[in-house]
């Protein structure tokens, strides 16, 4: 099902505060100074090129106001209710207070940065730099399956800064929405294993979504196992009774196993789903990505019906753990983890998400607001190499 208020459905971020990245001690580094030869002592370590580089920055004096304005005008239509409307409080950059307004109000000639939400366009990329420090911004926390302008290289060329679920992008918006005190809820204590229901709970009302996994699970519930029966909740194929509304995250956590399917398949396009599993502490049963390992704190964590490739293998898998506490546990073992000790790849996610940065508007502003004293030239995720390497269309 389309996030159609992700700003809405999680917990809002306006009140965070930017922390600073620890500094970077290394070991000395350069040619060494030859001692003088009556001196007789040892060379005199130098530093780095890349410390001297940095030692050099923070010399430079710091070049913005304590107060600053910036706008972005708001050029299309979205479904994220208020959040693009007005000054985005609690945005600053060192000592710096951003004014940081967004709306479809601000005059678009003069705005710092133009905002267009990339799902709203109906593909066409009617975009046009007004003056030439002004940022194109294009937006999108919906998948590229869904709407296919992200994987056009003509149409995202008009972009300056790509604000989407890609890792590649200067500004990400990731639907691992925790700050940096919300986050605790991560780790959850997962309900005792003897305590959990030993089935498969099953949540879902799009049955037609484009990765398959309704056509999955109704082969999984025609296999009918007898040890880890399917729990259907969601208004696809539901055999559970169902009165009024309920609490995903709480009605999971009490199973052992959860399915936790993408509705399309596309690099990075990881969602709330797993994330909910994951916090819940119930296994998921995952379909997305071929690079979701990277997003997770432990690549154990999940049961990746992609590898598995079939209902019957997915099965037997499932039973193998609910048979197996030792192996079940194991899969939530990161629970128990420092933050330090969680898989690098998670930890780098992480370092770009609303754990350590602040929220999207506002770093929307900042580099509006750097473009406006040292003007740079960015490209999105389509032009970028690196990225490119392994993306699957």
């Amino acid at each position: 099902m389309h996030l159609q208020h992700a700003y809405h459905t999680k917990i809002h971020l306006e009140q965070q505060q930017e922390t600073a990245p620890a500094s970077a001690l290394g070991r000395p580094g350069g040619p060494a100074v030859k001692a003088q030869a009556s001196a007789q002592q040892s060379p005199a370590p130098q530093p780095a090129p890349q410390k001297q580089e940095a030692a050099k920055k923070a010399e430079e004096p710091w070049p913005y106001k304590d107060v600053e304005e910036v706008n972005v005008g708001v050029q299309t239509g979205h479904f994220f209710g208020n959040d693009f409307e007005g000054m985005q409080q609690g945005c600053t950059w060192g000592k710096t207070v951003i004014n940081c307004r967004y709306g479809s109000g601000v005059n678009a000639d003069t705005a710092d940065a133009l905002w267009y939400h990339i799902p709203s366009m109906g593909g066409s990329a009617n975009v046009k730099r007004r003056h030439p420090k002004q940022l194109l911004i294009g937006m999108s926390m919906e998948s590229s399956e869904y709407y296919p302008s992200l994987d056009n290289k003509d149409f995202m060329q008009a972009f300056d800064i790509e604000s989407s679920y890609r890792t590649c992008s200067q500004v990400p918006v990731f639907y691992f929405d925790y700050n940096k005190e919300q986050v605790k809820n991560l780790f959850r204590e997962p309900m005792p294993f003897d305590q959990k229901k030993t089935a498969l709970v099953y949540v879902n009302s799009n049955c037609g979504a484009k990765s398959g996994r309704s056509e999955i699970m109704r082969q999984v519930m025609a296999l009918n196992d007898p040890n880890v029966p399917t729990h259907s909740w969601g208004n696809c194929d539901r055999n559970q009774q169902v009165t009024g509304n309920f609490n995903k995250v709480e009605l999971i956590h009490g199973y052992k196993f959860c399915v936790a399917m993408e509705n399309s398949i596309t690099k990075d396009y990881v969602t709330e789903k797993m994330w909910q599993a994951l916090e819940a502490g119930c296994v998921p049963l995952y379909l997305g990505p071929h690079n979701v390992a990277e997003f997770l704190p432990d690549p154990n964590a999940i049961v990746d019906y992609g590898k598995l490739g079939s209902p019957a293998a997915l099965m037997k898998e499932l039973e193998r753990l609910a048979n197996n506490r030792t192996a079940y546990e194991e899969k939530m073992a990161w629970k128990k983890r420092k933050w330090e000790d969680l898989s690098p790849t998670f930890l780098k996610m992480a370092e770009r998400s609303h754990v350590h940065q602040p929220h999207t508007r506002c770093q929307i502003c900042r580099l509006a607001l750097k473009q406006r004293y040292k003007p740079e030239n960015y490209s999105t995720c389509l032009f970028n190499e690196e990225w490119m390497k392994d993306y699957k269309k």
